[in-house]
């Protein structure tokens, strides 16, 4: 059972600034967090490949402007013959074209890229949550253990090593718990000051 004092600077640790006890994100919401972290949301790739599909729709623009202007004179004798010729041609062409795929409607492809992008998002996302979890349970179990003890070189350990899971599920989700870091942070200073 710990001792009186230990809980009181534990409870002092993982209050917030004014005093109150913040609740650290849940199981759940450290997963879903690991998950955005790591891949998006599966709702962000839905509309890359709707917003992909849709594009075909649009047509492609092209346009060409070709502006010509020829001119030759000649003087001079052919055959014996006095020659004077003036030659003036001017051309001006321009076009606009608007082309549409329709094969590209039916089946873009980008497709196949899109559903193997999908698909590798959706396995990191996967493998970042059931990595979030399993920290989350590593930390809980670390924390009963580290209140569990008292005062000592073996608190002060599990306290770091309650740290150092913190720290990894801060990285892993994107600073969800910062404030815990932080928090813990200053409990393991007090820890390794009282091993002294």
């Amino acid at each position: 059972m710990p001792s009186a004092l230990a809980l009181c600077v534990w409870l002092l640790a993982a209050a917030g600034p004014a005093g109150d006890l913040s609740p650290e994100p849940g199981l759940a919401e450290t997963a879903e967090a690991a998950a955005r972290a790591s891949g998006g949301s599966a709702s962000e790739d839905l509309s890359r490949e709707a917003r992909a599909r849709r594009a075909h729709w649009a047509p492609q623009l092209r346009g060409q402007a070709l502006l010509r202007d020829d001119e030759k004179s000649r003087t001079g004798e052919f055959r014996l013959a006095p020659v004077r010729e003036q030659d003036l041609g001017v051309g001006h062409a321009w076009s606009v074209v608007l082309a549409w795929d329709f094969s590209q409607i039916v089946y873009a492809r980008e497709e196949s890229q899109l559903a193997l992008a999908h698909a590798q998002l959706a396995r990191a996302r996967r493998e970042a949550a059931d990595k979030a979890a399993q920290l989350w349970i590593e930390r809980r179990q670390q924390r009963a253990r580290w209140i569990s003890l008292s005062p000592g070189a073996l608190r002060a350990e599990a306290c770091f090593a309650e740290l150092r899971l913190t720290a990894e599920l801060d990285a892993i989700t994107a600073g969800l718990f910062r404030d815990a870091l932080s928090r813990e942070e200053a409990a393991c200073a007090l820890d390794s000051e009282e091993k002294r």
